[in-house]
């Protein structure tokens, strides 16, 4: 059964039994209907399905990664542990995802089977590591501690790239060409947060300016590399937005009152897929994006 979402000043119709709001500017269809908290979607290298987490107190057999047709459908479990941050590999093969509560990445077959430990003991992963494929599919970027890291997969050799006491530093997508990570560094006392772009080679970083007194969270870079799109939020009134990827004044894409997260975009990058509470608990929606509307709104907002 589909709920009956928030009552909301935007136009609500009902498509395939799946809920539709059409907004100011971009509509939105919500893909996943339970009451369990769900998040943090992933998109498969097709574009035909998305993984995303799935955490339940009522029913903890139900906890883990998941996964749906990207049109909509019966969702289908991937893993029955706890997995946050999954990230979908370029080939199509693998998923990497936050597991043990955040204590450890590992990897699991797209298709099903036993998860594995990519990221050693050695280093101390905790409290998630938020990880990310290069788009050739070779490394793999993630937070420890204040340092940002990236992992050779085939050798297993992983180096720091980014590093600074008090913040961390949470990986959020790869430039098109696979040299640089972009990334939000959070500071840990007063959780400001900033958006910087790392050589994966550990060369000096760059901060990225985007005229907003919000705080920023997470982001992706669209399939053309030229658009970020992010979460900004104004104390708990978080909102999804894009800028130009090099940085500048940033348009607003959701205008919600509920809370709208994690953007990632499909690859190709005529949808997003993020987390919102809009129908009145966790849920993973799809947002239709009209790219040559949304470079006009940022010629127009600079």
């Amino acid at each position: 059964m589909v709920r009956t979402p928030l009552a909301v000043p935007v136009a609500v119709a009902f498509l395939c039994g799946t809920i539709v709001q059409a907004q100011e500017k971009h509509p939105v269809t919500q893909l996943t209907v339970d009451a369990a908290q769900e998040g943090f979607p992933a998109w498969s290298p097709d574009g035909a399905t998305i993984v995303y987490s799935l955490g339940s107190r009522e029913s903890p057999e139900m906890t883990g990664l998941w996964k749906v047709r990207a049109e909509g459908g019966e969702p289908s479990q991937l893993t029955d542990i706890i997995g946050e941050h999954p990230d979908w590999s370029p080939d199509g093969r693998h998923i990497v995802f936050d597991a043990d509560s955040g204590n450890a990445i590992k990897m699991i077959p797209s298709e099903g089977g036993k998860p594995t430990r990519v990221v050693p003991e050695s280093i101390p992963v905790f409290r998630g590591g938020n990880p990310n494929w290069s788009p050739d599919g070779s490394r793999i970027a993630f937070r420890e501690g204040s340092n940002l890291w990236v992992l050779d997969v085939g050798t297993g050799k992983a180096t720091v790239a980014f590093g600074r006491e008090g913040t961390y530093p949470i990986p959020g997508c790869w430039s098109r060409d696979g040299e640089e990570v972009y990334m939000t560094v959070r500071d840990i006392e007063s959780y400001e947060s900033e958006i910087w772009r790392v050589s994966s080679s550990g060369a000096e970083p760059l901060r990225l300016e985007f005229e907003t007194e919000r705080r920023l969270r997470y982001m992706d870079l669209s399939p053309d590399g030229t658009l970020l799109a992010f979460t900004a939020c104004k104390e708990r009134d978080c909102d999804l937005w894009v800028a130009r990827a090099s940085g500048g004044k940033p348009v607003q894409l959701t205008f919600h009152p509920a809370y709208d997260d994690t953007p990632r975009w499909s690859p190709d990058g005529t949808r997003i897929a993020f987390t919102s509470t809009r129908s009145g608990s966790f849920d993973v929606w799809v947002m239709d994006v009209d790219a040559e509307r949304v470079t006009a709104a940022l010629e127009s907002a600079q």
